[in-house]
């Protein structure tokens, strides 16, 4: 009986079609909900646009393979951060702004590296086949981001207005 019922969840269709579908449906129809997009009190044309996205996302298989091999690492990284903040937590460690700032840098980069390794892009790319206008393109976008950060980072703060 146990056997069946793990045969089941293991099965292709399960994996492949349901619970991508079952993922996109209710993270979209969540979004929709919570933002109102479409209007207040509108859960029906909520639930069918996000029936509808939800099909439209297992139709194209490409996407389902890239959230499969991602999902895996997304939760791994959740639940770093969780046991992150449980002994930290624990411990009685306030949190300080550079230390969000750190931690917010170091699972982003530990994200976007899960997104490339999901899109194949580390087996495109290897160091001997880098030509010098692509590192020229890999410098400028780093040198691009750094001043982005560094711009939004030292940004005036607005003051609330007072009447």
């Amino acid at each position: 009986m146990v056997a069946e019922t793990i045969g089941i969840f293991a099965h292709p269709f399960f994996t492949n079609i349901i619970l991508p579908f079952l993922l996109v449906f209710v993270v979209i129809y969540a979004i929709l909900e919570k933002t109102t997009v479409l209007g207040k009190d509108k859960r029906y044309a909520n639930l069918i646009v996000a029936f509808v996205i939800g099909f439209m996302f297992i139709g194209a298989q490409a996407l389902v393979g890239f959230t499969i091999k991602l999902l895996p690492l997304i939760a791994v990284m959740i639940i770093i951060l969780l046991g992150y903040f449980l002994v930290f937590g624990f411990i009685g460690i306030e949190k300080s702004k550079g230390m969000q700032i750190a931690l917010g840098i170091l699972f982003g980069i530990a994200i976007l590296a899960a997104v490339f390794w999901a899109a194949g892009v580390f087996e495109m790319i290897t160091p001997s086949t880098w030509s010098p206008d692509t590192i020229a393109i890999i410098v400028f976008l780093v040198i691009f981001g750094g001043a982005i950060a560094l711009v939004l980072a030292t940004a005036p703060k607005p003051k609330p207005k007072s009447t």
